[in-house]
């Protein structure tokens, strides 16, 4: 029955109905009737909502793609992604933030929201007054909704804290109850007391006490005994703990916002954080609520960086300082960083527990940033000044297979960053860089970068440079466009740049099957693919193909068996006359072929992905682009494809990724374990205090070749990936380098899949732990750091390395190979005795 026409409400119907508090089961129309909840499609993308808040119109999609912890779409093999409702708090960021600092402005607060975790509601802080369309009427929700979770919907009214009247009253009062509540029993200072004067202005609990003028002693225990009395402890929850050598943990100050369960599970994927207990005994614990020293916990520093609150912070003698090797470079204080707006979304923990992460560089006009060939381990943020790049025919150390000719332009600070491109891939920088004029840069480790990366006022901004960048890096460096003009080679770029998109892959998933029809190409920007064609019920060929490498162009040409006499020109020909009669019904000129063989990832890898109809498109428009697909087509479909039990073995003991392994010919060692005795002595005992092996005399058999356990220099090194403090880089030889500040967290170890990284007691760090079996006690404990081959020159300082396993060799058994050449010999001895 309709309303009266004042626009008041009518009571609910008597009978079945579905309480307030049951809402979130269902959905409503704008009519108030049950309707179901559908999951959003990729179709949403397109559509728009129109929402105000305080009484500013915002448009935004309807849903957006599901993001991983490092702010990436998170896309599948085919490029699809997954939908999510948009939510206020999403769209509120949209309308205020317009620069970078300006997440500062959205005038929703929260407590355990991030924008890089998934949304879990529990502080409610950022609750909102909501307006909608009940039976055709404009009407209040009855309860304030939590805006990081609650979707938009069209012409729905917005109210927060910032907004006048009764509404934003409404709001301001809830969520000042609320701050009291947690204040009153979890504002505590932090521990030890010598950080509190340095931690206690980022509490971000504490700066919500102030920001909404909350009182929290207006709820105390008792207001008339001063001072109040503290509460009893809860059954089950720990004080404070000192266990671990990195972290401290004051439970009594955990608001159980569970910011550091997801940073330890969603972000680290360590999962040793979690919740233990129920009602008031309810809490954080690691593993089974062991002591944080006792547990499995790494010591990465997610959690810690993740609290808002004093629970988690780091121990005072392990604040890590990194001094640059050049003396000329100044370390920029952390007051300087957490001042600076591009710095604002780093949390201020982070840059005072970690110092030394941001160089400033001053230059003169000439000075050079870096040459090409260097090792990337940095970039660079561009604060005044112009700086000249050339990027020669060489990438990387090899020749460029496209560009015959350097390519020269200019960057300034509108430009921002550059150097991210080697940063973020552990890969030798690919251009030469110096100043035009005097300047000044900052020079920013990785783990900042990655921070940097997770804003979404910046990620936009990186992201755009950073795939625009990869799209040239990946096809200069790519085998479709060996042999073809610079000229060309602009055009299909320029072609190619709004229509391809870049796909990431994660170990063992599969790219396409064999047999299944074919719809794009694939170039390999970054990792290993796994190729395995099968025949008659058994695989029967398995090849890796690195960067640089095109996938799954066979299958998009559809070349038939008669293809395979024919000349490359004649096929060639014969493509280009259907491709030209074909006018605008291009599909079907060359119709879908299917895929030749299963590709698959052997390590994460990032791909260039051009779709069919670009495809058909490019090879249209370019002739010379078209001739190379052919060779590369015919001569591959020509290949032996008898079974290779050794190139298989080859793959499957990742030699395929090796630059500097160390080999054993079985046929010449005499088992002496020279080698070990010369890396030792070559090693001392300065990084461990003890003597330490890099290298052990064992390992999985290749051929005649004892394949050693030691670090391989990998093409793309697993063992960079994620470390929190930023402790392994890359030499110029290729070898990894262990720096001092290493914490001993274990992650380098733990991603190297060849047990090449050894995490070793650190005899110069040694620190006094409770002990667990009597409280009583202490006992000295030394932390673990990582070590592993550095080829013998950690220092750069050898124009080439000069391992001490080889030359200590006295039968000429120890090698230092890559995967290839080690793969030639064990084939050319296989052939001698045949």
């Amino acid at each position: 029955m309709p309303g009266p026409d004042d626009g008041t409400l009518m009571p609910e119907p008597e009978g079945l109905f579905v309480r307030d508090d049951d809402e979130g089961l269902f959905s409503r129309d704008i009519d108030g009737q049950l309707v179901r909840l559908d999951s959003p499609t990729e179709s949403d993308y397109r559509k728009t909502v129109t929402l105000q808040i305080d009484g500013q119109s915002v448009t935004v999609p309807l849903a957006e793609p599901l993001k991983d912890a490092d702010g990436n779409i998170v896309q599948d093999i085919e490029g699809r992604t997954t939908p999510l409702y948009t939510t206020i708090y999403a769209a509120a960021a949209q309308l205020y933030v317009k620069d970078v600092g300006d997440e500062a402005k959205i005038p929703i607060p929260t407590l355990c929201h991030q924008p890089h975790m998934t949304p879990v509601g529990v502080c409610r802080l950022c609750v909102v007054q909501i307006y909608g369309q009940k039976r055709g009427k404009r009407a209040a929700e009855r309860k304030l909704l939590p805006a990081c979770q609650h979707q938009v919907k069209e012409g729905m009214e917005v109210f927060t804290m910032n907004a006048e009247g009764a509404d934003g009253d409404r709001v301001r009062q809830t969520v000042k109850v609320l701050t009291e509540l947690l204040a009153v029993d979890h504002l505590k200072p932090a521990e030890p007391p010598s950080l509190e004067k340095e931690l206690a202005p980022f509490n971000e609990l504490g700066r919500m006490v102030g920001r909404c003028h909350a009182v929290p002693s207006r709820i105390a225990l008792d207001v008339f005994s001063d001072p109040a009395p503290q509460p009893p402890p809860n059954v089950g929850r720990r004080g404070l703990d000192t266990s671990s050598p990195v972290f401290m943990v004051d439970h009594s100050a955990c608001i159980m916002c569970e910011r550091c369960i997801r940073g330890c599970g969603e972000v680290r994927a360590n999962n040793v954080v979690g919740r233990t207990g129920k009602g008031v005994n309810a809490g954080i614990s690691f593993d089974l609520n062991d002591p944080m020293g006792n547990s499995g916990c790494v010591q990465c520093g997610e959690c810690m960086v993740s609290c808002p609150t004093s629970a988690i912070t780091f121990q005072p003698g392990a604040r890590i300082q990194v001094s640059p090797n050049d003396k000329s470079k100044e370390v920029l204080a952390a007051a300087e960083l957490i001042a600076d707006p591009l710095f604002a979304g780093i949390p201020p923990k982070f840059l005072l527990w970690q110092q030394g992460l941001v160089i400033r560089r001053k230059l003169n006009a000439g000075d050079v940033l870096f040459r090409e060939g260097d090792p990337g381990n940095t970039a660079f943020l561009i604060k005044g000044g112009r700086l000249a790049v050339k990027v020669g025919a060489t990438q990387g150390g090899k020749e460029s297979k496209a560009v015959k000719s350097g390519v020269s332009f200019e960057l300034g600070p509108a430009d921002l960053i550059f150097g991210e491109m080697a940063c973020l891939t552990g890969a030798p920088r690919n251009a030469t860089v110096n100043a035009i004029e005097p300047g000044e840069v900052w020079e920013l480790r990785r783990n900042v970068l990655d921070r940097l990366m997770r804003l979404p006022s910046l990620r936009d901004m990186f992201e755009a440079k950073y795939r625009q960048r990869a799209l040239d890096t990946v096809l200069r460096n790519s085998d479709l466009f060996e042999g073809i003009g610079d000229a060309d080679f602009k055009r299909v770029v320029e072609f190619l740049r709004p229509r391809i998109s870049f796909v990431r892959v994660s170990p063992g998933q599969e790219i396409f099957r064999q047999g299944d029809e074919a719809d794009a190409m694939y170039v390999v920007r970054l990792g290993h693919v796994r190729i395995g064609v099968r025949r008659h019920d058994r695989e029967t060929k398995v090849l890796p193909r690195g960067p640089g490498s095109i996938l799954g162009e066979i299958g998009l040409l559809a070349l038939s068996p008669d293809d395979l006499r024919r000349s490359p020109d004649e096929v060639e020909g014969l493509l280009g006359q259907r491709l030209d009669a074909a006018g605008e019904n291009l599909k079907d000129a060359i119709p879908a072929g299917r895929r030749m063989a299963t590709c698959s990832a052997l390590n994460f890898v990032e791909l260039a992905r051009v779709q069919r109809m670009t495809f058909l498109e490019m090879i249209r428009e370019f002739p010379s682009v078209r001739r190379r697909l052919v060779e590369i087509s015919l001569a591959r479909l020509r290949e032996n494809l008898e079974a290779d039990p050794l190139r298989a073995e080859f793959v499957a003991q990742g030699l395929y990724e090796g630059r500097s392994i160390l080999a054993l010919d079985l046929d010449l060692c005499t088992r002496c374990d020279e080698c070990t005795r010369g890396c030792v002595q070559k090693h001392g005992t300065e990084s461990h205090g003890v003597p330490v092996t890099r290298l052990l005399r064992d390992g999985m058999q290749f051929g005649n070749m004892l394949i050693a356990t030691s670090c391989r220099s990998c093409a793309d090194p697993h063992c960079m990936t994620g470390c929190p403090v930023d402790a392994i880089h890359r030499g110029k030889h290729l070898q990894i380098v262990i720096e001092d500040h290493c914490i001993g967290c274990g992650l380098c170890a733990q991603n190297c899949p060849y047990g090449s990284i050894f995490m070793v007691p650190d005899q110069h760090r040694i620190y006094e732990a409770p002990d667990h079996t009597n409280p009583a006690r202490t006992v000295a404990i030394a932390q673990p750091k990582a070590a592993t081959c550095d080829l013998c020159d950690s220092a750069n300082n050898r124009s080439t390395p000069a391992p001490a396993c080889v030359s200590s060799c006295p039968h000429d058994a120890a090698h230092r190979l890559t995967g290839e050449q080690i793969l030639q010999r064990v084939l050319h001895g296989a052939a001698k005795k045949r």
